[in-house]
């Protein structure tokens, strides 16, 4: 089933026909999955859920979705991302009329940016790959772009530090969707993979993390993030959209980085454009279901997708 013309979302569970405004508490019951339940308290316009059941398809969270309308062309709306297994739930304000609920994994990964790749590796070697556009970045304009494996993009050198930092302190342009050390040695990781596409009719180039180990050779928690950069030359000539996508942040350091967290953001090599908590111990990883990257979203309405604009060589918006 899908739900934009992006995201393919497999549809696990939905409460129909229930009344959200209605005095004492009702349950709405559904276990129609194998893979998922939802069981919910409706009292006014707050809901209580549980979901219940493991994530057996390589996701550690569940999206719940809304609509007041399950037989017409309404879009499902998003709600929140809660780790599986997620009890007492709360969603308040909900519209008083009847309301249908959904479990679903949204996969805010894109696909088909994984032509090329890095060998297996630790910090280096860097790759120099051409773009399918021009791009300007900081008044600078780029038809190349070197590919890091700890996470990040450079543009006038390969860049090999896998000891995190404000991105202002490297003294170069950097676009980093997390900066931390990967380390793709254990054949239990995936190595780092990059590629062009098209993204809703642009040209696009991409770059996937998409679980990866740690240093020094670890796989048992991995990080699944993907840099997409798009050509929005239609504007104008080198304007260019960003997009951030994470699906599983699990760890945030290596071996000889502890205490040294993921740093998220760009740079111009003078000042930095970090996500807010960037560098913040813990505040990335999944098992924060408040600040966590994957249970939050910025210009898009996909959770785990954070989307930058370039216009005339700048950011339109600094991160928050």
């Amino acid at each position: 089933m899908k739900f934009s013309r992006e995201l393919s979302i497999p549809l696990f569970a939905v409460a129909m026909g229930l009344s959200i405004a209605c005095a004492p508490a009702l349950w709405g019951q559904l276990s129609n999955s194998n893979q998922f339940s939802l069981s919910m308290v409706l009292t006014n316009d707050v809901a209580v859920f549980t979901i219940g059941g493991a994530a057996t398809n390589g996701f550690d969270s569940v999206d719940l979705f809304f609509k007041t309308n399950f037989t017409d062309s309404e879009s499902w709306t998003w709600l929140v991302r809660c780790p599986a297994s997620q009890t007492n739930l709360v969603m308040s304000n909900l519209p008083p009329a009847q309301g249908f609920f959904m479990l679903g994994v949204t996969n805010a990964i894109r696909p088909g940016f994984d032509a090329a790749s890095l060998p297996r590796e630790d910090d280096a070697p860097s790759t120099n790959a051409p773009l399918p556009f021009a791009m300007n970045f900081f008044n600078a304009v780029y038809s190349n772009i070197w590919v890091n494996n700890n996470g990040n993009v450079t543009f006038d050198n390969p860049q090999w530090a896998y000891t995190p930092a404000p991105l202002a302190t490297l003294g170069i342009r950097i676009i980093a969707p997390y900066w931390a050390d990967v380390d793709t040695d254990n054949p239990d990781s995936d190595v780092v993979k990059f590629g062009a596409n098209t993204v809703d009719g642009h040209a696009a180039f991409g770059v996937d993390w998409v679980n990866v180990g740690y240093y020094q050779a670890h796989a048992d928690k991995l990080l699944s993030c993907q840099l997409v950069i798009i050509d929005r030359s239609d504007i104008a000539p080198g304007d260019f959209d960003m997009e951030f996508n994470y699906i599983k942040v699990q760890w945030e350091w290596g071996d000889v980085s502890v205490g040294k967290p993921a740093r998220v953001g760009f740079s111009d090599g003078v000042n930095d454009y970090e996500l807010a908590n960037s560098g913040v111990e813990g505040t990335f990883l999944d098992t924060n279901a408040v600040t966590g990257l994957i249970y939050n979203n910025l210009n898009s309405p996909v959770p785990g997708r954070y989307i930058f604009c370039f216009r005339d060589g700048q950011p339109s918006q600094p991160p928050p």
